[in-house]
Order: structure tokens, then C-alpha cells, then sequence
């Protein structure tokens, strides 16, 4: 039987007043889900684990929780993890075959909240090998298909869980980011998706020391991210970084006044004509919410924003881990190419690439500073450059050219990493529209440091103006490869 559209694509806010007034039950929502899962899941390949059986036992348990009116925040509802993080009793494999046994003791404290919200994890989704990547490509789970065209990728590197959002497979999802990796499947796949800052959301060793790699919330709906915020955030015991518990407002402010600072590059990127046009469509939108736009300039260069980018990923959180793996290598397959050439990387990277990339990164934030400085509330810029890359795209083996220029096949697509360098600021990706190509094209509403509400005000304004992407037939419709 067919999934029933309408309410696989309901937001976990809608869902939790249909079960409260017994409208909905959680048995009936979560089968529905399993549904379309078993329907699509063959076309786009975004689970790494299915527990559909242990799901539908949780939500029986839901459903009575509901009758006995002890229901919890989130009871009931499906939220899909990413595969680099840890579900008690479940695998954590990372899209490596090196860890496709392991098993976690203890779930990410993120994911703990959700489950003592009532979520219920029903599936974990695909990643690329150790989430190094933009494209959601693996020896252990193969290619990952984006929804809305399969011949293009879903991005990376929580490229399942913005597919299994997009096709109507979970309700929540969740997703780490250390250079994009929530932005760009939130952006492709026409989902939403928060960049917290650094300390927002508690973690575990290493990436506690890891400032530029943050875990975060994934889902349909602003209202939906902002629930996620509300119950993942605040600190732990176990987390020395975490910051204190923050509540969004009942009621956000209004944008009316507001002043965006617009960038259509950051100063340095090729753009694709259709993401600039869509991006420029959704400024209108602000403007008639009563928000000022002025176009600024970033003096930032696609060079220095790359050894900025790679001279600290490469010498701190992503080094430290690749030494770490390439211990266990015993033999070739272990590991991809593009693991490989990352290796060849860190390992090369010469005497004083710490000090040039600090000094960098040190002058891109005098270029933001002096943004929010001169008074404006936050910068809006497109995500990605392009609407999406082909699925089975090589970072380091594919010529990626936009707009006749060349550019890098690893990095020369995003518009994220800066802010990966820059991570206090508070980031919400929104959806812009449709290429031609039918993918998703998005903004990246870029708030001052720690300024959560402002990134969710104008998100949530936004949302209200905007075209919706997932209603009447704009649900994704597979086209591409059949």
C-alpha cells in the first residue's frame, strides 16, 4: 500500500495535537512512515539501520502514555539519527567498514534528550566514510540519492538524514556539522537546519576540543527545529564546553526593522545563476516582511578561505582523528581514496600552516565583525553554489566547473566552512525555491555570535512568506535515474 503523503509530511508539532485530542495515534503515524520508507528507501538509499520492529513496540508504549495523559514533549514521534552518532545498544559504523561492528554503550547526549522527550528512533541514516565529505558516498552503504533528482547527491555528510526528512521517511532528524555537513543536505534536500554555535548543544570526547564541529537539529519546519533547540540545548556534566540551558521565546521578534547584510559570494565563490536568483527572490520576501537589504561586500578570497579551512581542519580535529584511524588500516580496501588523498594531506601540510591558517581565519572575522559592527542584525548568503553535484561526485578526481571557472571539486561548492571557522554564529539554512533541475536552493541566515533568536526570528518570519516546498504535488517526485 501506498504511503499516505499527507501525513508522512506532517510536522512533529501537527502530530503531537492530533495525539493529544486522539486524532492521530503514534502506531498509526509511525506506520505510515515505515511505509514510505519501504516504498522509497530502495531508490534512495539513506538508512544505514532500520529498527522497525523495536519502533513500532515504542510506539504501542506512545499511544498509551497518550491514554494515561503521561505523554512527554516529543512522544511518538520518528526522529532518524546520523551513523557518526551513537544510539545505545545500536552501531555506529560512520560509513566506514572499519567500525561496522560497533556498538555504542551509551547514546550521543543529544540524542538521550530526544529519547527522554518520547522520540522514537526508528532508523539511523547513511554518511560518507567518516563524514569527510559533501557527497553521501560509502564502501559500506554505497551511494545515497537526493529525493528531488537522483541522478544528484543529497549532500554530505548527513546526507541520509536530510534525504529521509525530504522523502518523508522521519518527522525529526539529526546531524553534526564541522563544514557544512547539516547545511548542505538541509539546503538540497529544501529541509531545515540549524549550525549552532560552538558549545550549544553538548557532545562527547574528542569533539568536545573540536570547536569547529558542532551536533545539531534537521527537520521540515521552523517550529519543529525550534523544539529540537529547546530540548537538545544546555549543559552536561560530561562536556566542559557546554553552554548554559537557553530557551527560545514563546514569541520571536518581529524583523520589521531588521537590516541584512546580503553577500551573493562571501566574497569569493562562483555562484550558479539559478541559486543567485532564488536567493534574491527570498531578500524580497524579508523586505516585505519590513527588513532592511543592502548587498556588502566580503573581501575574503576562494585561497584564503581554503588554506584558512584546510590549515586548521587538517591540523586539529580532522588530523588527529585520521592518525587515529590509519592505525587501524591493515589492509587497502579499509579505506576509500578520498580518505586516502585526505591522509596525504594532513601529512604534508608544512611548518607553520597552524600559525598562517589562525592568522587567516583571524582576518575573515575582522571582515564579520565590522558586518554586525556597522548595525546590521545578520548576513544572508546562499549555501550552496550550485543547486546540487552529481551523486557519485569524487572530490578530488572530478572537475567541478560554475560558471566556466573551475573550481576546487572538494570545497568549491559550499559556502558553509567558513563559518565552521567562525563558530559562534548561530546559522539557519532556509529553503529558496527550485532549480531547473528540480533540487532545492537555500539561504544561510547567519546571526551575530550567540544570537540564536535573531537566525530563528527571521527563519521563522521567512517561513511564514515563503512558498512551501513540501505541499499538494511539490512533494519530491524522484526524477533522474530510475
Amino acid at each position: 500500500m501506498a504511503a499516505d503523503l499527507d501525513l508522512v509530511y506532517l510536522s512533529a508539532a501537527a502530530q503531537l495535537r492530533l495525539f493529544r485530542a486522539r486524532e492521530l495515534s503514534p502506531v498509526e503515524m509511525l506506520d505510515a512512515q515505515i511505509a514510505r520508507a519501504n516504498e522509497v528507501e530502495p531508490k534512495i538509499n539513506a538508512t544505514a539501520w532500520q529498527f522497525f520492529d523495536e519502533a513500532r513496540v515504542a510506539a504501542k508504549h506512545a499511544e498509551d502514555r497518550y491514554m494515561r495523559g503521561e505523554a512527554r514533549p516529543l512522544e511518538g514521534v520518528a526522529l532518524a539519527v546520523k551513523d557518526d552518532t551513537d544510539v545505545e545498544g545500536k552501531v555506529t559504523a560512520s560509513g566506514s567498514v572499519l567500525f561496522k561492528d560497533y556498538v555504542a554503550p551509551v547514546s550521543h547526549p543529544m540524542v538521550q534528550r530526544y529519547v527522554d522527550a518520547g522520540a522514537i528512533v526508528h532508523m539511523k541514516t547513511t554518511v560518507p566514510e567518516f563524514c569527510m565529505a559533501g557527497v553521501t558516498k560509502s564502501a559500506l552503504w554505497g551511494v545515497t540519492r537526493n529525493p528531488w533528482n537522483l541522478d544528484y547527491t543529497p549532500a554530505g555528510s548527513s546526507g541520509g538524514s536530510g534525504a529521509a526528512l525530504a522523502a518523508g521517511m522521519c518527522t525529526l532528524a539529526t546531524g553534526s556539522d564541522s563544514a557544512g555537513s547539516i547545511r548542505l543536505p538541509a539546503s538540497v534536500n529544501g529541509v531545515y537546519g540549524l549550525k549552532a554555535p560552538y558549545g550549544r548543544f553538548p557532545t562527547v570526547v574528542p569533539w568536545a576540543l573540536a570547536p569547529q564541529s558542532v551536533y545539531g537539529p534537521m527537520a521540515r519546519s521552523v517550529g519543529d527545529l525550534a523544539m529540537m533547540y529547546d530540548l537538545g540545548n544546555g549543559p552536561a556534566p560530561y562536556d566542559h564546553t557546554a553552554l548554559p540551558k537557553r530557551s527560545l521565546p514563546t514569541r520571536l521578534p518581529d524583523p520589521a526593522g531588521m537590516r541584512i547584510a546580503y553577500s551573493p559570494d562571501l566574497g569569493y565563490a562562483q555562484v550558479d545563476p539559478e541559486v543567485r536568483r532564488n536567493t534574491e527572490a527570498a531578500l524580497r520576501h524579508f523586505e516585505a516582511l519590513g527588513a532592511a537589504v543592502e548587498e556588502v561586500r566580503i573581501g575574503w578570497t576562494a585561497e584564503m578561505v581554503y588554506d584558512a579551512f584546510v590549515g586548521t581542519a587538517l591540523t586539529s580535529y580532522w588530523r588527529n582523528f585520521i592518525d587515529n584511524v590509519v592505525d587501524l588500516v591493515t589492509k587497502p580496501d579499509d579505506v576509500s581514496d578520498h580518505f586516502r588523498h585526505m591522509h596525504a594531506m594532513a601529512t604534508a601540510m608544512p611548518k607553520g600552516t597552524v600559525e598562517r591558517a589562525a592568522d587567516l581565519v583571524a582576518e575573515m572575522n575582522r571582515e564579520i565583525s565590522a558586518i554586525y559592527g556597522a548595525g546590521f542584525d545578520a548576513i544572508v548568503c546562499p549555501t550552496a553554489a550550485v543547486p546540487s553535484v552529481p551523486a557519485e561526485h569524487e572530490a578530488f578526481a572530478d572537475e567541478l566547473v560554475i560558471n566556466g571557472v573551475k573550481v576546487d571539486g572538494f570545497t568549491g561548492w559550499w559556502l558553509t566552512h567558513p563559518f565552521n571557522l567562525l563558530y559562534l554564529h548561530p546559522i539557519v539554512v532556509a529553503q529558496t525555491g527550485r532549480a531547473s533541475n528540480n533540487v532545492p536552493t537555500s539561504i544561510q541566515i547567519i546571526a551575530n555570535r550567540y544570537d540564536d533568536v535573531t537566525a530563528f526570528a527571521l527563519a521563522a518570519a521567512y517561513e511564514r512568506v515563503a512558498p512551501p516546498l513540501f505541499s499538494g504535488d511539490a512533494f519530491p517526485d524522484f526524477r533522474g535515474r530510475s
